[in-house]
Parts: structure tokens; sequence; C-alpha cells
């Protein structure tokens, strides 16, 4: 999904209008920024890819080491029941091609801003355009679980299991945040200076998982032993983005506006509180992008000490 356009107004010249938008990123913002620069005869090469082309960047499980314990009771000669945890660090995380297309939006803001300011070279005489992308990893995931094993007589005990358990990540969520500021200086000497900054962050729910698994355990001494084990856990995974958006405007001059009417629908940067600009648009807070289900398949390999009371 995708915010709904903002409202049109009428520029500072009286007869072109605009639309007030909340971020250049994503959405109604891009299209138009591209629509301007497309009727000002400036190639496709130069226009912005939005976030959500075709689709919003997507977060997923990410491998990565665990940690976790295991408390366990016989109840025969082959069969036991036990009760952990594990946790992995690191869960949810973009995978190359989420990374890829942040950069892509990073990189043509720079390039569709800049365009913007030559395209209006008797109205700038100079421009600084710096967009930057920051990725965070999320907290840890938990998963609770019990496990039925069924072990074998031979020396080095190879073993069976099959269980549930509920997983969940904690802390931090996944996030990416791009930031785009663009400083244009008029012939008078004002300036205009404008920050776009979108966060999209990545939460997934609570699950139930199933495990199947197998290994094998030998004998260090009567209280002690080594094992190592796969498991195969599956699950449904169920990861919400949400993004949040805010322009703002530095007061880098008392005076300055920086319309663009050479095409209608047009922009509008301004640094003066009775001028409008096009980013201008009401803050986005919490809106629910997308969200992705589907079935998860993780392998865990894994080695541990086991000791017996």
């Amino acid at each position: 999904m995708t915010p709904h356009a903002g409202s049109s107004f009428l520029m500072a010249d009286g007869a072109t209008t605009t639309r007030s938008v909340t971020s250049w990123f994503y959405g109604d913002g891009g299209a138009l920024l591209n629509q301007v620069l497309q009727l000002r005869a400036q190639s496709a090469s130069s226009f912005i890819t939005r976030l959500n082309e075709g689709s919003w960047p997507a977060a997923g499980l990410h491998p990565g080491p665990q940690a976790g314990a295991r408390f366990g009771r016989r109840l025969n000669r082959r069969v036991y029941l036990s009760g952990g945890v594990d946790i992995g660090f690191k869960a949810i995380a973009f995978d190359d091609e989420a990374t890829g297309r942040f950069e892509a939006t990073r990189k043509s803001f720079e390039t569709a801003m800049t365009t913007l300011a030559s395209s209006a070279s008797a109205l700038v005489t100079a421009a600084t355009v710096s967009a930057t992308a920051a990725p965070s990893a999320s907290g840890p995931r938990i998963n609770v679980h019990g496990l039925v094993e069924y072990r074998g007589d031979e020396k080095s005990h190879p073993f069976v299991l099959a269980g549930v358990g509920l997983a969940k990540t904690v802390g931090a969520v996944a996030s990416m945040t791009l930031t785009g500021t663009y400083r244009f200086t008029l012939p008078d000497q004002s300036a205009v200076e404008e920050t776009d900054t979108v966060r999209i962050s990545y939460t997934d729910k609570s699950a139930l998982v199933y495990i199947l698994g197998g290994g094998m355990m030998r004998d260090l001494s009567r209280q002690s032993a080594y094992r190592i084990e796969a498991r195969l856990m599956i699950g449904p995974s169920a990861i919400t983005a949400h993004v949040d958006a805010e322009p703002s405007h530095a007061t880098v001059s008392q005076s300055g506006a920086l319309v663009l009417n050479a095409t209608n629908p047009g922009l509008q940067f301004s640094s003066v509180s009775t001028i409008t600009s096009t980013l201008s648009g009401v803050a986005l807070r919490n809106f629910e992008a997308y969200v992705g289900n589907r079935r998860a398949l993780q392998w865990v390999i894994s080695a541990g000490y086991v000791r017996r009371f």
C-alpha cells in the first residue's frame, strides 16, 4: 500500500499548481518529481527510483549464529522429553536485493535533485545535494520449545527428534532510514534547504514453529557427553513493514523561494513562511506498507555439551 496523494494548491505565481508531498522517496512525491523532470525535457535516467516501485523492499529471517540451553528428562531407555530456549542473533535483516533497492533510491535521489537544479540554471546559482541510507538489523529471535527425542542403542547414541516451539523477535526492530538533503542558492544569494527523511521498520509476529531433526551424542564420561544436531524449523513468517516520513525545512535565510513554474504541475521550494513548499505534507507515522505472509524453512546445525545430573 501507498499513502494517498496530497492536496493540490496554487504556487506563488498564482497560476501553476503543485501538490503537497511528504517525501520524494516513494509514492506520489516521487511520481510528481519524475513528472516535472519529464516535462522539463529531462531523460528517464535522471528520474528517482521510488522505494515502492513494484513493491516495497522486504526484510526476512537472516541466517547467523545461535545460542541456547535445554533441559531433558528420560522417560525410558530410548525416549526423552526436553524443553529449552534458542536465541538467534540479528534475526531479521536485509538481503542483497533489498539493500540494492535502497541504494538505487538513494543514488537516484541525488541525480534527480541535481538534474532539477541544473534545469533551472537561471534560477539556481549553486546546488548541494546529498543522501544517506542507514540499515539496522533487528534484535534477537527467541524460540522456546519442547521436544520428544528417540535414541538408538549404538555407542554413538544416534537420535531423532520432533517438537513445537514459539518464536518471537525481541528488542530493536529491523529498519532502513533514508535521508536526503538539498540546498539551492538563488541569484540574490538567498537559499532554500530542505531535508526528506523516511524510515521503514520491519516487525514480525509470534509464530508457532514445528521442529524435526536428528543427530548423534557420544559419552565423555558417566556425567557428560557432546552432542551434534541438525534441526529443520518450519513455521509462518509474518513480517510487517511500517513507514515513517517527515519533511523538514532549515531557515537558512529570511527570504528565498524557488518556483519551478515552466510546467504544470510545478514544484515550489521555500524558506519563507508565507510561501508553502511542495515538500510540506503532514508527517507520516506508522503507516502499514505491507504484510508479508509466507512459510519459512530454517536449518539449525549445532554442537553442544551435555551434563547429566
